[in-house]
């Protein structure tokens, strides 16, 4: 599973606008174009666990005031990896085009 690969401790929040450490310096790119699909969160069943906005490969989630993730739409490419990494699947898919 994709969270053995990625040591969480080794990520630290610094608190500028929800982004990891590793990812702090890099520049976010615009990539809603590219994607077929994208997440939706629903979060009445999210618990804050942060797993998907440690482990998004573009930095496109942030955590809101109360917490919760939320998804830069014009970041995001649709990689899903949010939804597979999610552990009470409160993050569906919503397709887009094609």
């Amino acid at each position: 599973m994709l969270s053995k690969l990625i040591k969480e401790k080794e990520f630290k929040n610094l608190g500028k606008k929800g982004i990891p450490y590793a990812v702090e310096k890099q520049k976010l790119v615009e990539r809603a174009n590219w994607r077929v699909f994208k997440p939706v969160i629903d979060y009445e069943k999210c618990i804050k666990c942060g797993l998907c906005w440690l482990h998004c490969p573009d930095a496109a989630y942030s955590v809101d005031k109360k917490g919760f993730p939320v998804c830069d739409g014009k970041v995001c490419k649709g990689c899903l990896l949010c939804v597979e990494i999610c552990p009470v699947k409160c993050i569906t898919v919503k397709k887009e085009r094609g």
